[in-house]
């Protein structure tokens, strides 16, 4: 015997919804500095520094996976160029928010949400949705 879907309000267990849902994904960019030095026998420094930029350098950095909260803390990209774009930004960036599953019953011909089916998005309408519906933005831009 299958068991019926209750629908209150236009959604299925909202008031038992998955643990995930309403957290949010962030993907956060940390720079690390190291430097190394070299010993090179040459004829002068032009040919020093040529030889350590054409023959030596980075052959593996590896980055460490982990875990929170019983949840993955993953790399999701990595690069080791040299790269000074640390010291102008911000570089922690949401990209994914876990909101209720779209579903539809078919037999009432209705959609509602399914707060047992979560549901990772990285579409900002989806985040906002429900913040935008239910405030207002009073604030005025002020040009500069």
């Amino acid at each position: 015997m299958l068991e019926k879907i209750e629908i209150k309000d236009g959604a299925y267990k909202k008031d038992d919804p998955h643990k995930d849902i309403g957290k949010q994904k962030f993907r956060v960019r940390k720079s690390y500095t190291c430097w190394v030095e070299y010993d090179v026998v040459a004829d002068n420094r032009d040919e020093a520094e040529s030889v350590v930029m054409e023959h030596s350098g980075i052959e593996r950095i590896e980055w460490a996976d982990g875990y929170h909260n019983g949840e993955p803390v993953e790399v999701y990209a990595n690069d080791y160029d040299m790269d000074f774009s640390s010291e102008n930004g911000d570089f922690v960036k949401k990209v994914a928010e876990c909101v209720p599953y779209e579903d539809y019953d078919s037999d009432t011909g209705k959609d509602f949400e399914n707060y047992e089916d979560p549901d990772w998005t990285e579409d900002e309408y989806r985040w906002k949705k429900d913040a935008v519906s239910s405030t207002t933005n009073n604030e005025e831009e002020v040009p500069f």
